[in-house]
């Protein structure tokens, strides 16, 4: 006479099969999320750009002067005087300082990210991808 054993759990065999199937469809995954952050961030960083040449070309036609964003300063005149309601962060740089600029062509990059459009101007650096500090 046949003693039946009731099984409890799974098998080893099971249990790597699972892990194995879990293991590659992370594999598949984490590249992906980690490519959809970085375009997310760059779209970020390219309207934080337009917010910005918006800003600026009012301000100068305000003012009448020929103002670039060099640097934070520049970006915080702006705000103070109300042509952005706040100062925008590069979303995709750890220092997210001073990684906005523009020039008197009306080009504004950024030192991460690079430009919309690509920069005409004579002192635009549209593929710079190295973290501003």
């Amino acid at each position: 006479m046949k003693i039946l054993r009731k099984r409890r759990g799974f098998t080893l065999i099971e249990l790597m099969i699972v892990i194995s199937i879990i293991g590659v469809l992370a594999a598949i995954a984490i590249p992906n999320f980690r490519q959809a952050r970085e375009k997310s961030n760059m779209r970020a960083c390219y309207a934080n750009q337009k917010t910005i040449l918006g800003a600026l070309e009012m301000y100068n036609l305000d003012t009448g002067e020929q103002k670039t964003i060099q640097n934070q300063g520049d970006l915080d005149t702006l705000a103070k005087a109300k042509y952005l309601q706040s100062v925008p962060k590069d979303p995709g740089c750890i220092s997210g300082k001073d990684n906005y600029k523009s020039n008197k062509e009306g080009d504004v990059w950024c030192e991460f990210h690079g430009a919309i459009d690509g920069c005409v101007g004579s002192d635009c650096k549209p593929d710079v991808y190295t973290c501003g500090s």
